[in-house]
C-alpha cells in the first residue's frame, strides 16, 4: 500500500469534502485525513501514476481562472514528486527498455573507430 501526503498549499488544506464538491476521482484505497495533512492511499505506484494522469486530463477541462485548476496542479505535482513515484518511474520496465533502446541506437549510429 502506498500513502502520499498532501501538505496544505493554500489558505486551507485539501479534504475529502473538496474531492466530493469538485467531483474528483477518489484514489483506489481512499483518502485519510489527519490534523495537518491529507493522505491519498493507493495499492501501488502504478495506480498513483494513472491517478495523476487522470487529474492532468481534468486540468485541461477546467477554466484557467478556477481555483480548482491550481488545486489540481498542486495535487499532481505532489504525487509526481513523491520519492516512491520517482523511483518507480525511473526503474520501471518501459523506462529501462527505452533507455536501452536509445543506447543501442546511439551505438549503431556512432561510427566505430578504425583499429
Amino acid at each position: 500500500m502506498l500513502r502520499i501526503n498532501i501538505p496544505p498549499t493554500g489558505a486551507k488544506r485539501l479534504t475529502s469534502a473538496d474531492f466530493k464538491n469538485y467531483k474528483l476521482p477518489i484514489p483506489s484505497k481512499g483518502i485519510k485525513e489527519k490534523k495537518s495533512e491529507t493522505e491519498l492511499i493507493f495499492d501501488n505506484e502504478y495506480e498513483a501514476v494513472v491517478y495523476a494522469d487522470q487529474l492532468e486530463e481534468i486540468v485541461t477541462t477546467v477554466s484557467k481562472t478556477s481555483p480548482m485548476r491550481s488545486m489540481l496542479r498542486d495535487l499532481v505535482t505532489t504525487i509526481r514528486n513523491d520519492d516512491s513515484i520517482r523511483n518507480y518511474l525511473e526503474y520501471s520496465t518501459i523506462y529501462q527498455w527505452m533507455k536501452n533502446w536509445v543506447k543501442t541506437l546511439r551505438m549503431r549510429i556512432k561510427p566505430s573507430p578504425i583499429s
